[in-house]
């Protein structure tokens, strides 16, 4: 990977469907292309529903309407999805019940919806993900080739790991005190990207905190001291993917949008600035970011659920040499 970051990275405004009631964002690759992948949650009056929408950013991939999911409640879900094979997308969704929320895969093509966590009826578990880079089957999977492995928080505390039990179902692998999560598959071990509450007020509903990033071995147990990529800086929202032996997490703070950039275990973060594009940092919700062979792509979401809501994108190269 090119050790150099670059001046600064741009943001720059990409059309959404549905504009004034996108919520959140996502980034999957599909044939090797970035889609941005955008819900909005429509709760004004029964029966609810949260439609997901794909926007190839390379001309390459689905457009339009990928998924509806119904809702018994007007929740802003909270969802993940990751390219399972042939080039489907499969989603792992935050299902409101009031104080308990459960967790459900749903499979792009048939729709069939496969429970994550009626293992723990009491539980509550919010913010999945699918682990990134894990392999398929992990958990039993509504269809062949569906992605594995879910990270996600449980009743506001804990950070798990779900992976497929012996007997069927699933089981949970404890990563330690979060309020989100994301971890990422790799050797010789898993990587935890994690954020911990701290003091202030929230921002459209996610508690600010620090960051944390640590090595895990192959039980998602702790395997090496934890780096600060941020220091003590307060963020909002996270998310990370690896870049080669490296990572790249993204967040945003109360005025800024941040970007982390390791260029391999061990070295040290950098963060690498970035040019708003005239939008105010203080808007922005739902950071993404997505690794392929060459780019790094990255979108936050600018004045999310208003008419003027859009989604804001970079992309910067990564070093072809090998």
């Amino acid at each position: 990977m090119n050790e150099t970051p670059p001046p600064s990275l741009a943001l720059s405004p990409a059309a959404l469907p549905d504009a004034p009631l996108a919520d959140a964002l996502r980034l999957v690759a599909l044939d090797g292309a970035p889609v941005l992948l955008a819900s909005s949650t429509h709760s004004a009056a029964p029966p609810h529903r949260t439609d997901i929408w794909a926007l190839p950013l390379a001309g390459r991939g689905p457009s339009g309407a990928v998924a509806t999911i119904p809702q018994l409640l007007p929740a802003l879900p909270r969802w993940d999805a990751a390219a399972a094979d042939g080039g489907a997308l499969s989603f792992v969704v935050e299902v409101a019940g009031g104080a308990v929320n459960a967790l459900v895969r749903l499979d792009g093509a048939s729709g069939v919806r496969t429970s994550l966590t009626a293992h723990r009826p009491f539980a509550s578990f919010s913010g999945p993900r699918f682990v990134r880079g894990a392999g398929a089957g992990s958990l039993p999977a509504p269809s062949p080739g569906a992605p594995g492995a879910v990270s996600a928080v449980v009743d506001n505390a804990t950070a798990v790991v779900l992976e497929a039990a012996a007997a069927g179902g699933s089981v949970d692998h404890p990563i330690g005190e979060c309020i989100d999560v994301v971890v990422l598959a790799g050797s010789p071990g898993p990587t935890a990207v994690c954020k911990r509450v701290a003091p202030g007020a929230s921002r459209g509903g996610a508690l600010p905190g620090t960051v944390s990033v640590s090595a895990r071995d192959a039980a998602y147990g702790a395997a090496g001291a934890e780096d600060a990529p941020f220091g003590d800086r307060r963020v909002f929202e996270i998310d990370a993917d690896r870049a080669g032996g490296g990572l790249v997490i993204v967040a945003t703070s109360a005025a800024h949008l941040l970007v982390a950039h390791r260029p391999a275990p061990g070295a040290a973060f950098r963060v690498l600035p970035v040019d708003a594009g005239g939008a105010d940092p203080a808007t922005f919700s739902a950071p993404c970011v997505l690794v392929t062979d060459r780019t790094v792509t990255l979108a936050v979401l600018s004045k999310a659920r208003t008419p003027d809501a859009r989604a804001l994108v970079a992309t910067w190269p990564l070093d072809p040499r090998p």
